[in-house]
């Protein structure tokens, strides 16, 4: 990827750190974050899109049972959200965290 592209995506992330999770997720401090690579079929093609993924949080902070629920365009980004959502962390807490939800955003800035 491009040092554009990834000032994008980084830039996308930051601004949609926390708008489609709930509540509870806000309270658990990220301690580990990866950003995800930007396919580089899609960067050859131009294609931008976005994916939506929903997550666990144990109460250790590891990231579990991540599935990718929206995507535009579909099969294009999961893999890349999925391999990246695997790399965070965050603090311990005294419980898991159900239904935490991030949003990806790919796009090239061209």
């Amino acid at each position: 990827m491009n040092k554009t592209g990834k000032m994008i995506l980084a830039a996308a992330m930051t601004a949609m750190a926390f708008s489609a999770a709930p509540a509870m997720a806000q309270d658990r401090e990220r301690t580990q974050v990866e950003a995800p690579e930007y396919p580089r079929g899609a960067e050859r093609r131009g294609i931008e899109g976005y994916a939506v993924v929903e997550y666990t949080v144990n109460a250790d902070g590891a990231v579990e049972n991540a599935t990718v629920v929206e995507a535009n365009p579909e099969g294009v980004f999961d893999r890349a959200v999925l391999r990246a959502i695997e790399g965070w962390a965050y603090a311990p807490a005294s419980a898991s965290t159900e239904g935490v939800q991030q949003r990806f955003d790919f796009n090239l800035g061209g």
